[in-house]
């Protein structure tokens, strides 16, 4: 099983694809999606659905996984990704991949097993997990790592309760 893990991001949107086979957990790859400020918010908007639609043409995995947002201080930002989750909503639904999505909540819990860890905490715990020499940096591409890991957990979760 291959899961696409995303942390939704206008300026840098984080990916990585994840493989789970025999309880082990592989890195497959991961990056950045980076977009210019100084181009419309449409043409971003664009950048993103055709860099993502690449990466799903290029690695096709079996589920994505995606934090969704709950709270944000500020409301234009929270727009924005809101409008950048709808984006990787539609290329699920257009691929027929299924869609989980976790809040920050529940990724730090199956990370680290704490609900407010730090952005160095979740880096830490991806690290030991996935057996890296070293943690994945920026933010955005270890936080979109643990968003893979725990959207494996619970597919793996999910799995055994349907196979009971």
């Amino acid at each position: 099983m291959v899961v696409l893990g995303i942390d939704p991001g206008i300026e840098k949107l984080g990916y990585s694809f994840i493989k789970s086979e025999k309880n082990n957990l592989t890195i497959l790859s991961y990056g950045l999606i980076t977009t210019k400020k100084e181009e419309s918010k449409e043409i971003r908007f664009l950048q993103i659905y055709r860099d993502l639609e690449t990466l799903l043409d290029r690695v096709k995995p079996d589920y994505i996984a995606v934090e969704s947002l709950i709270f944000a201080k500020n409301v234009k930002t929270a727009l924005v990704i809101s409008e950048i989750r709808g984006i990787i909503i539609l290329l699920s639904a257009l691929n027929k991949i299924p869609l989980f999505e976790f809040t920050p909540l529940q990724v730090k819990m199956a990370i680290t097993g704490y609900g407010r860890s730090s952005k160095s905490q979740i880096q830490k715990a991806v690290k030991t997990l996935l057996n890296l020499s070293e943690a994945p940096s920026p933010d955005d591409i270890s936080d979109a790592i643990a968003v893979s890991i725990c959207g494996v957990n619970s597919i793996l979760f999910q799995n055994r309760i349907k196979g009971c």
